[in-house]
């Protein structure tokens, strides 16, 4: 079966072309995703069910059209930006609330920079590293200002990356004691966004309800809401065919289904509207463990998969086999030279016995534990396909399954791991999506998403800090193509698939893909035909 999957370009265009008199105003958008969120803030995890939820509540400082992320007025109507590109002032949007009916100020937009996203958000560091100071001297007027230039500043207020919390939705003792992650606005949020909590019934659904004091007037343009955690993926197959469901985001459906429902005339099937993101499929590797440590025993699992057949076989053809840490779609910066990660077992078996590491009388070199993402069967299959495949060159797998909390317990606050499947985004510029994973400042206890693997390499910390300061162009390219040719060498992480994100949701649901991120943005056009 073809899949009828929409040009990258034809989604925005409809959701453009919806003039005011075909808007219909009302009703309730339902998506299902799983795992469900385990927070409702991206500063707790930048996990994608998270994201899409949090989103709705919080917003920040701008908003942004297009696949390639153009910056438009938010909670900021207007800014400027120094010769130098050192100072960035913005004047916020007067009359702007929070949930609970207080005012929106610079004083929030301080506390939410410096005591909630630079310490705390996987990417803070990313964005506000050389943050010298905020002045706010009114309470509309924000400067930022900065110890070098950041190609990638305007990018950094989009609501998932620096989501504007209030100073009052924290306790004292939450701040005096710095537990912002475990702080009770977490589970109970505060945003000024289109859409607030109304309830939260764990392992069963989340509503959102319409922000009715929001400060576009006339949106958003739904009532409601509502996510529904439907954990088999067959299940939530069928309840978007029979319209039970509208929205089944970002890959959440089994690919077999995907293929299924694509065919479907009441259903559109989309790899639109994540661009600006660029998943990448990878096995996270803790290289503080010994057999784990030596490059060579990684290159020895880098040969032993055959990532084509992965596409394949695992996932339907999504795909496409990885080559390093950037996407080969980022036009500016993939490093086309790089050669494609090869399929060798008998290379494998060579490097194994090369690092010490002999087959013994039952054939095993060693044992290592895997522990899949908890994303759904997709992950579990992929999982036995590795076992299976690292089993031919003598290493002996034992997968062990955990729960969302348990997993991110276990590989970012314990580090008490030996490999596990992942993916992360690139996001628009290298200097946004990767330095969390592959730098030394990276390794942080209990950051989500980050380098757990414990990776460093005093060279890849300098090529990042010369990359984040220089603008665009070859001496800049020259750095990240080093950056790919080291870590392709090293493997900190096994590459494995560039992801591609399929949205399925039917065609009664209009305006949702405008921009590189709209699964990950607010909302407040969307409407649905009645």
């Amino acid at each position: 079966m073809k899949l009828r999957y929409l040009a990258a370009t034809i989604p925005f265009l409809l959701a453009g072309s919806a003039s005011a008199q075909d808007i219909t105003r009302g009703g309730t958008l339902t998506y299902s995703y799983n795992p469900e969120p385990a927070a409702l803030s991206t500063i707790a995890t930048t996990s994608v069910p998270v994201v899409i939820a949090a989103t709705k509540i919080y917003e920040s400082l701008l908003e942004f059209e297009g696949p390639s992320l153009d910056p438009k007025p938010g909670l900021a109507e207007k800014w400027e930006i120094s010769d130098d590109k050192l100072t960035y002032t913005f004047h916020l949007r007067p009359g702007v609330k929070w949930h609970d009916g207080k005012p929106f100020t610079s004083q929030d937009v301080k506390f939410s920079i410096e005591k909630v996203v630079k310490p705390f958000h996987s990417r803070g560091q990313t964005y506000f590293g050389t943050l010298q100071a905020i002045d706010t001297p009114d309470d509309l007027t924000v400067i930022f200002r900065l110890g070098a230039p950041v190609p990638f500043f305007m990018k950094a207020f989009q609501p998932g990356e620096s989501p504007m919390m209030p100073r009052h939705g924290f306790t004292e003792e939450e701040i005096a004691q710095n537990r912002i992650r475990q702080a009770g606005i977490m589970q109970k949020p505060i945003g000024t966004g289109p859409f607030r909590l109304a309830e939260w019934t764990k392992g069963s659904h989340v509503i959102l309800e319409r922000n009715a004091d929001y400060w576009k007037q006339g949106k958003p343009y739904l009532d409601r809401i509502v996510m529904r955690a439907i954990p088999d993926g067959a299940a939530r197959a069928i309840a978007l065919e029979t319209g039970e469901i509208d929205l089944v985001p970002m890959s959440g459906l089994p690919p077999a289904e995907m293929k299924r429902l694509a065919g479907l005339d009441h259903l559109t099937a989309t790899l639109a509207g994540s661009e600006a993101l660029g998943p990448l499929m990878w096995l996270e590797v803790n290289v503080r463990e010994k057999p784990l440590a030596d490059m060579r025993v990684r290159q020895a699992i880098s040969f032993a998969i055959d990532r084509q057949r992965l596409v394949n076989v695992i996932w339907y053809g999504n795909g496409k086999p990885a080559r390093g840490p950037l996407v080969s779609s980022n036009p500016r910066f993939f490093n086309t030279a790089l050669e494609p990660l090869r399929y060798d077992p008998k290379e494998a078996e060579k490097l194994l016995d090369e690092a010490g590491f002999k087959r013994g009388k039952d054939g095993v070199r060693f044992e290592l534990t895997q522990n899949a993402l908890p994303y759904g069967e997709e992950w579990v299959r992929q999982a036995e396909y590795i076992r299976q495949e690292l089993g031919k060159i003598g290493i002996k797998v034992n997968n062990e399954a955990l729960d969302m909390g348990g997993w991110l317990k276990k590989i970012y606050t314990d580090w008490n791991f030996h490999f596990t499947s992942n993916f992360i985004h690139n996001h628009s510029d290298p200097s946004i999506g990767l330095p969390r994973s592959f730098t030394t400042s990276g390794i942080r206890k209990g950051a989500s998403f980050t380098n757990s693997m414990g990776y460093s390499n005093p060279r890849i910390d300098e090529l990042f800090v010369q990359a984040a300061k220089l603008p665009d162009g070859a001496e800049r390219k020259k750095i990240w193509d080093e950056v790919q040719v080291i870590l392709q060498k090293e493997l900190p992480v096994i590459f494995l698939i560039e992801m591609g994100y399929n949205n399925v949701f039917n065609k009664r649901v209009n305006g949702l893909i405008t921009n590189g991120i709209s699964l990950y943005s607010n909302w407040d056009s969307v409407w649905i035909k009645k």
